[in-house]
């Protein structure tokens, strides 16, 4: 030992995985040589203890030369990786670059990555690049990043297959990542309750949880394509789409702008299945933006073509309603929301005349329906559960609801049980079967009424149902 230096002789260091040998002079401060030279094998296990959001494993190999002075070293020679694996937390989700294999080399204040290979979420990434050096520190370094076919579960609740080209530069201090994201396939199952969807907020970032280090000072520029890559398949629709988004901003709170249009599916409501005319989900390049929708939907009810439009924010969404034939407005917001046209023997419902109806259909909808179907799909097996008020009655009735359970069985094939609560339950029966969305057979059997106030027979019906446009 020195004041300044201290000299290895033959020093050694053993454990699982781990054999490294130093000898020479290491400088210990200013005016100290470094004249050291690092061979071995190290467990990169040891180094799981610098970070509690990144696991190693594997080894590393390097023959290091060190040489220069105390305020200038310089590095000579190489370092590698093979069948190492990398993993970090973001969020609550976990990353893993497995079958790391990869070759550094240094020169003087210079390192520079010959090959790097990985794999992760069963695709390939490849890297190239490298970093100045200031002393045994990075000063700033570049790097180009290549995944093809790599699966990741994000955003949020997706499952997304993307070919990704990215330049990650920066410092210690603060990085940023640019480049293209090409999706092959983002895919969404979870199923949505329509008022959450409605009232929901901004969730929380993409890195909550997962601590602060790198992710805290990236910052990111990003575009994100996919035609036909979009897939959202669960209890509100049935959509292929495609995207054209820019991510801007800190990873964990970034801006993301762009457009999102369906290019097919349909959309669920009630009972019903509304075919996708047109599609449009605009993203404002502001922070807390509301979504702005621009969607038209048709369905096929009790014979009419009933035409549904979505626009404005997501918040507060205008809706104008219309069918084919053309009945009154009343009637075919009362067809949507109901199954049923609100005019009867004497006079359209005074549920439909003042507007009511859409607000208690989603009121039923959201504060009994729903936790009721989940209940009863629980319990029974069924998946439709609704409760329907009609506060005017055909031909002068007292105000009743009508119940309806069902069972999805298959995704072409339901069964649909229905029956007012009232004494005339005039009870219904119906079993469809889906080719297509302009396809589909009904067998639906109707209870006649049982009342003294009128007189109908049990009835019996096979419809063949099928749509073309001209």
């Amino acid at each position: 030992f020195s004041t300044n230096e201290v000299f290895f002789e033959k020093t050694q260091f053993t454990g699982p995985g781990t054999n490294i040998l130093f000898g020479g002079t290491a400088a210990l401060g200013p005016g100290g040589r470094q004249a050291l030279t690092v061979d071995g094998q190290l467990n990169l296990r040891i180094l799981n203890s610098i970070s509690p959001n990144v696991f190693l494993s594997g080894t590393a190999e390097a023959a290091v030369r060190v040489g220069g002075t105390y305020e200038q070293p310089r590095l000579m020679g190489t370092a590698s990786l093979s069948g190492a694996s990398i993993a970090t937390l973001v969020g609550t989700e976990r990353l893993m670059l497995a079958n790391v294999k990869g070759l550094v080399r240094f020169n003087q204040n210079q390192a520079s990555i010959d090959s790097l290979t990985a794999t992760l979420g069963g695709g390939r990434v490849t890297a190239s690049g490298g970093a100045l050096l200031e002393g045994f520190t990075l000063a700033k370094f570049r790097l180009s990043v290549r995944g093809d076919d790599v699966t990741v579960p994000y955003p949020q609740g997706f499952r997304t297959t993307a070919d990704a080209d990215l330049d990650i530069s920066g410092s210690t201090r603060e990085q940023i990542v640019t480049g293209t994201v090409n999706l092959r396939r983002a895919e969404y199952t979870e199923d949505i309750e329509l008022a959450t969807l409605i009232n929901s907020r901004r969730e929380a970032s993409l890195t909550e949880g997962g601590g602060a280090g790198f992710a805290a000072s990236t910052q990111l520029d990003l575009r994100v394509e996919g035609r036909d890559a979009l897939v959202v398949n669960n209890n509100l629709a049935d959509v292929v789409g495609s995207v054209s988004l820019r991510v801007v901003g800190p990873v964990e709170d970034p801006i993301i702008s762009g457009r999102i249009s369906a290019t097919r599916g349909t959309l669920n409501f009630r009972s019903d299945r509304y075919e996708l005319t047109r599609a449009f989900i605009d993203l404002p390049p502001r922070r807390d933006a509301d979504p702005i929708l621009n969607i038209q939907a048709e369905s096929e009810i009790r014979g009419y073509t009933v035409v549904v439009s979505l626009t404005g924010p997501l918040s507060q969404p205008q809706a104008t309603v219309r069918s084919d034939p053309s009945l009154p407005q009343a009637d075919v917001v009362s067809l949507i929301t109901t199954g049923n046209l609100s005019s009867g023997q004497t006079s359209t419902s005074t549920l439909a005349q003042t507007g009511l109806g859409t607000a208690a259909s989603l009121l039923t909808d959201t504060l009994i329906n729903a936790p009721a179907r989940r209940a009863t799909d629980k319990l029974f097996g069924l998946n439709r559960f609704e409760i329907d008020p009609l506060i005017a009655g055909r031909g002068g009735e007292s105000p009743t609801a009508r119940l309806t359970v069902g069972r999805q069985i298959n995704k072409n094939l339901s069964i649909t049980y229905s029956t007012n609560v009232t004494s005339d339950q005039n009870q219904v029966l119906a079993l469809e079967y889906r080719v297509s969305n302009r396809l589909s057979f009904v067998a639906r059997y109707e209870q006649g009424s049982v009342s003294g106030f009128s007189s109908r027979n049990d009835n019996f019906s096979f419809e063949i149902r099928f749509r073309k446009r001209f």
